[in-house]
């Protein structure tokens, strides 16, 4: 007998778009470390890792409120998602080469490592959150905009993005907070 294929539930979706959003932050954390390694043989890489050296420092925890706001932007328009990705792999690479640098240039080791995984886990699933929740609604707007009779009251739908974003913000703002009295001076 042939069984009908099932469909996903929507927490289903939720949760497989979560890991492969998380798993291109990692992916690209990996580039970043690559690329700090390869800083002073191939001249692009170190190009990049200027760039993202000189952003880290100059904008400091401003840097990640304007990431967040660009995230939560980028959910208004199909056009947002493709920068949606973009941010979380520029993301992925900046943290790479952020752990990396400060692990080789700091003296204790071993403490400077877990200050850095007590603010960079909790940061990247606070971004990969942001992604996600920019991406469904940005795919929910498309849907609504581009139907003949819209279904769906977009209202509800935009309250609560706005609403996960807010309490999102809070999470990133008390996670700052916490990193500037952790005297983590790169995040």
């Amino acid at each position: 007998m042939i069984r009908k294929r099932t469909t996903l539930t929507s927490s289903e979706k939720c949760q497989r778009l979560f890991w492969i959003l998380a798993g291109i932050v990692l992916l690209h954390a990996g580039e970043g470390v690559l690329l700090y390694l390869l800083q002073d043989t191939v001249p692009k890489a170190s190009g990049v890792f200027r760039l993202f050296d000189t952003v880290n420092l100059q904008w400091g925890s401003w840097g990640w409120l304007l990431l967040f706001a660009v995230l939560f932007f980028a959910g208004f328009s199909a056009i947002g998602q493709p920068l949606t990705i973009l941010i979380l792999m520029c993301y992925g690479v900046g943290m790479g080469i952020t752990i990396l640098g400060q692990l080789r240039t700091s003296g204790s080791f071993l403490l400077h490592s877990v200050g850095l995984l007590i603010c960079f886990v909790p940061l990247s699933v606070i971004f990969v959150v942001a992604a996600r929740e920019s991406l469904r609604f940005s795919a929910k707007s498309a849907c609504y905009l581009f139907r003949d009779e819209p279904a769906d009251n977009m209202y509800h739908h935009l309250r609560m993005y706005c609403l996960r974003f807010l309490v999102l913000l809070i999470f990133l703002m008390a996670l700052l907070i916490c990193c500037r009295f952790l005297c983590i001076s790169q995040i």
